[in-house]
């Protein structure tokens, strides 16, 4: 009974903190105009019978002559677009760095009904769904595909310059895009995403940041079971999901550290062609929040945010030092 009544209790919190993070909100978007200038907009795709949304920062003094740099930014599992561009920052640096910022919607678990965070909550397929599921038969790489296409007719880019990026179950498809569509992409960095493809092959090898907090309990460093507000899950440890995406773009088997302190291990897998590498900073301590965010879910769900990292510009001064 007491387990049955803490579980409850878990759920009803996880209820409130995704209305007071992630929904809650009846916001609205304008259509981009044309030409294009500063502020917010929604673009609409049609993508595999279901018309899919996605959010538009474009930064001030935006000049569709000198195209900028496009982050592709995923929310997490129950999440949505404004949330990422808002809490966690995206939005405010894209002013501030001058480049353009698209954050997609993912589809419910039930795509033909109303997103609900307990009950039909968005998500990504990237490889870690239910095989079978309603959700697992809807290609998001190639909506990702449409949405790019889509956008470069209404918003110039550098089409040069493109990174992804994404939290949690958005940060394993910023995985699965760079496994499947590393042809569009020039590097990616994810926080606390697992990598869910059992076989990961991209055309390329791209520069790739994983950021990760060490007392993670949505994704435990050491693997095996975690409860999340939809059930339980059972997880390799992330050594292993490093370890394989490391192979997939012809890095060491083992990583080196390069700095350790009381707040940060640094690792990084050196590329064996004098390519791009995997570099994996440990926030020790740290939880599964987004660090830096300006909103973040109670402790109590998904661990300590004790780490001071700004993940967001720490992950745009990754992308670009990549073009260097």
């Amino acid at each position: 009974m007491f387990r049955r009544r803490r579980w409850l209790v878990f759920i009803l919190l996880a209820g409130i903190a995704g209305w007071l993070v992630w929904g809650g909100s009846n916001f609205q978007a304008a259509e981009i105009p044309s030409p294009p200038t500063a502020g917010l907009f929604e673009i609409e795709t049609d993508s595999d019978g279901y018309m899919r949304s996605a959010l538009v920062h474009i930064p001030k003094n935006y000049n569709a002559q000198t195209p900028p740099p496009l982050v592709i930014a995923m929310h997490g599992a129950g999440g949505g677009a404004e949330s990422i561009l808002t809490h966690d920052n995206w939005a405010k640096l894209a002013d501030e760095k001058g480049f353009i910022v698209v954050a997609p919607n993912g589809l419910p678990a039930r795509p033909r009904l109303p997103s609900n965070f307990l009950a039909n909550p968005q998500l990504w397929n990237s490889g870690q769904l239910r095989e079978g599921s309603p959700r697992s038969q809807i290609d998001d790489v190639a909506y990702i595909r449409l949405l790019l296409d889509d956008l470069a007719k209404k918003v110039p880019y550098d089409k040069n310059r493109v990174f992804a990026t994404g939290h949690s179950n958005g940060g394993g498809m910023t995985f699965r895009l760079g496994a499947e569509m590393a042809d569009r992409l020039t590097a990616i960095g994810t926080v606390a995403g697992m990598v869910a493809v059992d076989d990961p092959n991209p055309t390329k090898a791209l520069p790739t940041l994983f950021i990760f907090g060490t007392e993670d309990p949505v994704l435990p460093m050491e693997g095996g079971e975690s409860t999340l507000p939809w059930g339980t899950r059972t997880t390799p440890p992330v050594d292993d999901l490093l370890a394989k995406w490391a192979k997939a773009i012809a890095c060491e088997d083992e990583p080196t550290t390069i700095a350790d302190d009381d707040a940060i291990k640094k690792v990084r897998y050196r590329s064996k062609k004098n390519g791009p590498e995997l570099t994996i900073l440990y926030l020790k301590g740290h939880g599964h929040q987004w660090p830096g965010a300006s909103r973040n879910l109670p402790s109590r769900l998904i661990g300590p945010n004790t780490s001071k990292l700004d993940a967001t510009a720490e992950l745009w001064k990754f992308f670009e030092n990549s073009t260097k």
